[in-house]
């Protein structure tokens, strides 16, 4: 019988239509339960080894080589004396991107650094207050609320605050 059609006959005529019957008892027939969306996990703030350690993961085997050798001339430099090629590269880069910043406060930090992008920030920073002592550039603090200053970039110091403007020195009078 699961597959037979039974005629029902309603008052009111012999066309009426077949009812099909169902193969599956009613009590067997259950709404699947709803499914709870997905909770997406709290991001937490990831490290900077973590971060490193993803990049480094990218690389190829050539590429770090390159990036060893640069980890070393960092840790080389760190507490070295400033080196006098990396002021002479300072002094030649300031001389070539000074004009067009000759009537701000100077250049920015971030922009003189990307043109020496080969030299290790403490040998960078060494160098750069070595020249400003011996009175080859000034270096100029950013003002506590300077739109467009990456505070990260500068060189903080503990009297003047944050370094971010390198200009030639003031003439002579």
């Amino acid at each position: 019988m699961s597959g037979e059609r039974v005629s029902t006959r309603a008052p009111g005529g012999p066309d009426t239509q077949a009812a099909p019957i169902s193969t599956n008892p009613r009590s067997t027939i259950r709404p699947s339960p709803s499914v709870p969306s997905p909770v997406e996990p709290r991001r937490r703030h990831r490290t900077p080894i973590e971060e490193v350690n993803d990049v480094l993961r990218q690389l190829r085997i050539p590429e770090l080589t390159d990036v060893l050798l640069y980890a070393k001339r960092t840790l080389a430099a760190r507490d070295a004396a400033p080196d006098p090629a990396v002021v002479s590269e300072i002094l030649a880069a300031m001389s070539r991107l000074h004009p067009a910043y000759k009537n701000t406060q100077g250049v920015p930090l971030p922009i003189l650094r990307g043109a020496l992008v080969q030299v290790p920030r403490a040998a960078f920073e060494a160098a750069l207050l070595h020249a400003e002592h011996e009175g080859r550039v000034r270096l100029v603090a950013a003002p506590l609320l300077a739109p467009f200053v990456e505070r990260a970039a500068g060189i903080h110091d503990p009297k003047r605050g944050l370094l971010y403007f390198c200009a030639c020195p003031a003439p002579a009078r």
